[in-house]
């Protein structure tokens, strides 16, 4: 009876040892939380006149701890745990590494192919973008917005198709989601335009056809965090505007819409549904 007590009490134990703290963070959700903090110091390095004081650094860092629940102290307290339980952090380490790999390889690939055409035939791609190419997004400051106005020059033609493209590093959870515009204007005034909420990392895309007929007077649109009381941080990088000139073929986009540049007569309407 003894033995067989002294063996429940071992195995009690051994359970004991063997379960993690209620505060360590679990393997797949501290990979995602090294990733993002290895993506704030990517950021940090490569803005460094945006985040030349320790308090910007901090701000930025803050971020990626309150987008994962967690604070600066919670995390210093899982690496310190990870450190005596090296083996763990080695195989979480090696995912993350991975992961980065795979992104960085990801934006290599589309950007070479954003350069690798040139102007000099008929579906050519330019890219048009005139502004910097990254852009940090505070749900309490003024850089919660994000807007671009392009005006079309001799190279611009009917037909042109636009593609707005960039990558969101870091998505704060909020209950209203980041929107992207995308707008051509024509001569006769009338607007196409397209628009996505952002609700996901990653790599994002909004496409624009403008008219056939029509030549363009200007390409605008905005990228905004919408301000709410809740402090959050998104940043963006990578950003494009992709024109490519079509001759026969139109590509179809959908959820695009337009805006005629005045509303139709009743005359008109009547003429239109008599013939």
């Amino acid at each position: 009876m003894k033995k067989l007590v002294y063996l429940i009490i071992a195995l009690f134990v051994l359970a004991a040892c063997s379960h993690d703290p209620d505060y360590v963070i679990g393997e797949k959700d501290m990979v995602d939380l090294l990733v993002d903090v290895h993506k704030a110091e990517a950021v940090i390095e490569s803005n460094y006149n945006q985040y030349s004081s320790k308090a910007d650094k901090k701000k930025l860092r803050e971020a990626v701890f309150l987008k994962h629940g967690i604070t600066q102290e919670q995390f210093d307290t899982n690496l310190v745990w990870y450190g005596h339980h090296i083996e763990d952090y080695m195989k979480i380490y090696e995912q993350v590494v991975e992961r980065l790999k795979a992104e960085n390889e990801e934006a290599k690939k589309l950007l070479a192919e954003d350069n690798s055409q040139t102007m000099s035939q008929p579906g050519d791609s330019v890219d048009v973008w005139k502004q910097r190419r990254a852009h940090v997004f505070d749900t309490r400051q003024a850089s919660n917005l994000l807007t671009f106005d392009i005006a079309p020059d001799e190279n611009f033609r009917t037909r042109d198709y636009f593609e707005l493209r960039f990558k969101v590093l870091l998505l704060p959870k909020l209950s209203v989601k980041p929107q992207v515009y995308l707008a051509a204007r024509h001569i006769n005034h009338d607007i196409v335009y397209n628009q996505l909420d952002i609700d996901r990392e990653g790599w994002h895309s909004l496409p624009l056809q403008t008219d056939s007929a029509m030549a363009l007077s200007r390409i605008n649109g905005y990228i905004v965090l919408p301000m709410q009381p809740v402090s959050g941080t998104m940043y963006v990088d990578s950003l494009t505007l992709i024109r490519r000139h079509y001759n026969d073929r139109i590509p179809t986009v959908e959820h695009q819409k337009s805006l005629p540049s005045r509303p139709k007569s009743t005359r008109e309407l009547r003429l239109n549904k008599k013939y």
